[in-house]
C-alpha cells in the first residue's frame, strides 16, 4: 500500500520578492528561474533559521496536553466550500470563497485568537514514495494538503502573512490505496477538476466540496504535532503555526494520477512540488497527546 501526504496550502508566487522567478528541483541558471537551495535569491527570508518543512522525529516530541484545546469550527453543515480551482504553476490551489462560508481554528498552540481558512493546496511527488513536504521519522509520503488560515485580528491574509502570529496551516497525511474508489468524496471533486487545470494560469469554480468529509479528523483534532515555522514556499516568511495530524486520510492510484497530469509554468510535469526539510535548530516540536502513531 502507498502512502500520501497531505497538509494545507501554497501561498502563490505573487508574494516572491520583486517577481524574481522560483521553481522545484534545481537551479536553472541560464534564465535564473530559482530552485530551493537558492530561494535565498528570490527572498531573505528563505534563509531564516525558522523555516519550514520539517523532519518530525518522534522520540524526540514534547507531550503537550493543552493543545487539545484545538478548535476547528465550520460556518455550515459538514464545513462546505467553495471557490475557485487554480493552476498557478506550483500546485492546485482552491482560494476558498469566503463569503459563502468558511471555517475557523482557535485554542491549543493557537491560544485565543481566531484563524479563518484563506485556501487549500496539495504538493505531490511524481512516484510514491516521495511527494511530502514533512517527513515524519524520516519517511516522505507521496505527496501532501496544506490548509492554510489567516488570523482574523489583521483582517485579511494579506495584512496577516507576514506577522509573526499570522498565519496557521493544518497539515493532514494521505495514505494512498490501489483501490481506485478508496478517496473521499471531496477529494474526488478537486482532483476531478484538474483536466480543466493542467496548464499553468487555468482555472476552475468548485461549486462546494465539505472539509468534514475531505479530513474527517477535523471533527476531532486530538492527535497532531505543532511547532513554530515557516510558508514553505517564497517569500518563506516566518509566521507560521503548524498543526501536523498524524492521521491520514486516503487518496487513490485514480486521484494521484489526476494531480500528476498537471504542468507548471515550464510546461513540465508540475510533480515533485515540495521543498525539502530544513534544519529544526533551536525550535521544538509538541504533540497534543503521547499516542505515536510512527513509532
Amino acid at each position: 500500500m502507498f502512502q500520501i501526504v497531505i497538509l494545507s496550502v501554497l501561498v502563490g508566487s505573487a508574494l516572491t520578492a520583486q517577481g524574481t522567478k522560483w521553481k522545484y528541483g534545481e537551479t536553472d541558471k541560464v534564465h535564473k528561474i530559482y530552485g530551493p537551495k537558492d530561494w535565498g535569491k528570490v527572498s531573505k527570508y528563505c534563509d531564516g533559521s525558522a523555516q519550514s518543512p520539517i523532519n518530525i522525529e518522534t522520540r524526540s516530541v514534547e507531550n503537550d496536553g493543552s493543545l487539545k484545546a484545538l478548535r476547528f469550527l465550520a460556518e455550515n453543515r459538514y464545513g462546505r466550500v467553495s471557490g475557485v480551482l487554480e493552476n498557478n504553476g506550483h500546485a492546485p490551489t482552491l482560494a476558498i470563497d469566503k463569503p459563502r462560508g468558511t471555517s475557523t481554528l482557535t485554542g491549543g498552540p493557537l491560544g485565543n485568537s481566531v484563524y479563518k481558512l484563506q485556501q487549500l493546496h496539495i504538493h505531490f511527488g511524481c512516484k510514491n514514495n516521495k511527494g511530502s513536504e514533512h517527513t515524519v521519522n524520516g519517511k516522505a509520503f507521496s505527496g501532501e494538503l496544506h490548509l492554510v488560515h489567516y488570523n482574523t485580528k489583521y483582517g485579511d491574509f494579506k495584512t496577516a502573512v507576514d506577522k509573526r502570529d499570522g498565519l496557521a496551516v493544518i497539515g493532514v497525511f494521505l495514505q494512498g490505496d490501489d483501490d481506485d474508489d478508496d478517496s473521499s468524496y471531496s477529494l474526488k471533486i478537486i482532483s476531478g477538476a484538474t483536466r480543466y487545470i493542467r496548464k499553468a494560469g487555468s482555472k476552475k469554480p468548485i461549486r462546494a466540496i465539505y472539509l468534514n468529509n475531505l479530513v474527517p479528523h477535523l471533527r476531532d483534532l486530538s492527535e497532531f504535532y505543532s511547532y513554530k515555522g515557516s510558508l514553505t514556499t517564497p517569500p518563506c516568511y516566518q509566521s507560521v503555526k503548524w498543526i501536523v495530524l498524524k492521521r491520514p486520510i486516503r487518496a487513490s492510484e485514480y486521484v494521484l494520477r489526476a494531480f500528476r497530469s498537471l504542468l507548471n509554468d515550464e510546461e513540465q510535469p508540475m510533480c515533485d512540488n515540495f521543498r525539502p526539510t530544513l534544519p529544526l535548530n533551536s525550535r521544538s516540536v509538541s504533540q497534543s497527546d503521547d499516542d505515536r502513531l510512527f513509532n
